[in-house]
C-alpha cells in the first residue's frame, strides 16, 4: 500500500497525507470520512473529532471490499485550559525566487509548466490554507526571498500583501545575502513593515516579539546584548503571554554539529535565559534549520518549523487559550504544491524524507503556561 501518514493531529482534527492512493479511496476516523478524488500525492483534513480521544485511522480501497482496514490508532489533542482567544500561523522558508533545489540542485521544474514557480505557490497556498484554518494573523520569520533580489521582494510583497489578514515579517539570511536590496519600501508599499530592531504586535491573550537575527552576507545567527536586553523587556511588559517569532534557531552548544548553522550558545542561551526570567509563559519558534523540532529551555518551549515548499512542506497553527497554547504543524495540501513537495522528498539519496519531517509530537503539541506553583516546583 502507498504511503499514508497521520501527518498532523489537533484536539478535533487530524490531516491525513498519501503518497498515491487509488481514486475512490475513503479515509475515515470517527464519524469523519474524506475520499481521495485525484490520483497523485495528497492531503485530507478530517474534522470535527472528540477532543482527548483515542481512534482509529481506517482506510478502504475500492474494489477491496466494504470492510476497511486500520492504518493508524493515535489520540487527539487535549486543548490547552480556558476559552480559546485567538488563532495565529506561521511560515518561513518561503524561498521565493529558488529555481531547483538538492545537493546537486538537480530537483527543478521545466520552464513555463506552472503558472508560478514552485516556491511562490508552495508559500501563496500555505497563506491561504492558514486562513481557512482560522489565523487570524500570518507571522513569517525569514528566508522570504532566495536572494534578496528586487523581483523577488516585488513578488514576496504581492503575496503577503494579498493575504486577507495582518502579516507580520521578520528577515533571515537569504533576504540579506551578498546582493540583496532593502526590501522596506517593497513591503511597506503593501502594507508589510519590517524592522530590524526589535518590535512586537498585541493578539488576544498574547504578544508576538519579532527578532531579527540575520547578519547580512551569513548563514548563522546573531543576538546582540543590545538586541536581547529589547527582547526580554518587549516579553517582560506583555500584559499576557509571549510568542517570539526569529528566523534562526538557538543552537544549545556554541558550535553547531549539522547544517545550517544558528545562533551560537553563547549569545542564545542568555537570552533564553532572559526570556524565562522576564516572563515564564514565553514560546519560541524558528525557522532556518528546514526541519521540525521541540526542546525546553526551563519553563519555555523552543519549536523549529520546516520550510513551506521543501518536503514535508509545512505551515504551523497556533491556537491560544487563556492558560497555554495549541501548536500543529500541517502539510500544504493544495495539488499544485504537494505534488512538488513530495517530488523533493527524494533529495540527499531519500535522507531528506528522513531528517525534515521530525516526530509527530514535535510538531503538534498542546503547552500550559507555567503556574507560580509549578516555576518554584519545577520537578513537580
Amino acid at each position: 500500500m502507498s504511503r499514508v501518514s497521520l501527518f498532523a493531529v489537533e484536539d478535533t482534527a487530524v490531516q491525513v497525507c498519501w503518497a498515491d492512493l487509488p481514486v475512490g479511496s475513503v479515509l475515515r476516523a470517527g464519524d469523519a470520512t474524506a475520499e481521495v478524488g485525484r490520483p497523485g500525492p495528497g492531503a485530507a483534513s478530517l474534522e470535527h473529532l472528540p477532543p482527548d480521544s483515542c481512534l482509529d485511522l481506517t482506510l478502504r480501497l475500492p474494489g477491496r471490499g466494504p470492510r476497511p482496514r486500520s492504518v493508524h490508532r493515535f489520540r487527539t489533542l487535549a486543548p490547552p485550559p480556558g476559552e480559546l482567544l485567538c488563532r495565529f500561523a506561521t511560515v518561513n522558508d518561503l524561498h521565493v525566487g529558488e529555481r531547483s533545489f538538492g545537493l546537486l540542485r538537480t530537483l527543478g521544474e521545466a520552464p513555463g509548466a506552472h503558472d508560478e514557480p514552485y516556491p511562490l505557490r508552495c508559500a501563496r497556498a500555505a497563506v491561504d490554507e492558514a486562513v481557512v484554518w482560522g489565523a487570524e494573523a500570518i507571522v513569517a520569520k525569514g528566508d522570504l526571498t532566495w536572494a534578496g533580489l528586487p523581483p523577488e521582494w516585488h513578488d514576496v510583497a504581492a503575496l503577503l500583501g494579498s493575504a486577507s489578514v495582518p502579516v507580520l515579517a521578520v528577515l533571515g539570511n537569504h533576504d540579506v545575502g551578498k546582493h540583496s536590496v532593502d526590501p522596506a519600501t517593497a513591503l511597506a508599499a503593501h502594507g508589510i513593515v519590517v524592522r530590524r530592531e526589535p518590535s512586537h504586535h498585541d493578539l488576544p491573550g498574547i504578544r508576538v516579539v519579532l527578532a531579527d537575527t540575520a547578519v547580512a552576507g551569513k548563514s548563522a545567527g546573531r543576538v546582540q546584548a543590545d538586541q536581547r536586553q529589547a527582547i526580554a523587556e518587549l516579553a517582560g511588559a506583555a500584559p499576557g503571554a509571549v510568542f517570539v517569532a526569529m528566523h534562526h534557531y538557538p543552537q544549545r552548544l556554541q558550535r553547531a554539529f549539522m547544517y545550517p548553522p544558528g545562533i551560537p550558545g553563547d549569545q542564545a542561551g542568555p537570552l533564553l535565559d532572559a526570556l524565562a526570567a522576564a516572563n515564564a509563559s514565553t514560546f519560541v519558534s524558528c525557522g532556518h534549520s528546514h526541519r521540525h523540532r521541540f526542546h525546553r529551555h526551563g519553563p519555555l518551549v523552543v519549536t523549529e518549523i520546516g520550510a513551506t515548499m521543501h518536503y514535508p512542506g509545512t505551515w504551523a497553527g497556533y491556537a491560544v487559550h487563556e492558560g497555554g497554547i495549541r501548536q500543529v504543524v500541517r502539510r500544504v495540501a493544495a495539488p499544485e504544491a504537494i505534488e512538488w513537495t513530495e517530488r523533493t522528498r527524494r533529495a540527499l539519496l531519500g535522507a531528506w524524507s528522513l531528517w525534515t519531517p521530525g516526530r509527530r509530537e514535535h510538531r503538534c503539541f498542546s503547552h500550559t503556561w507555567p503556574t507560580r506553583a509549578s516555576l518554584a516546583n519545577p520537578d513537580e
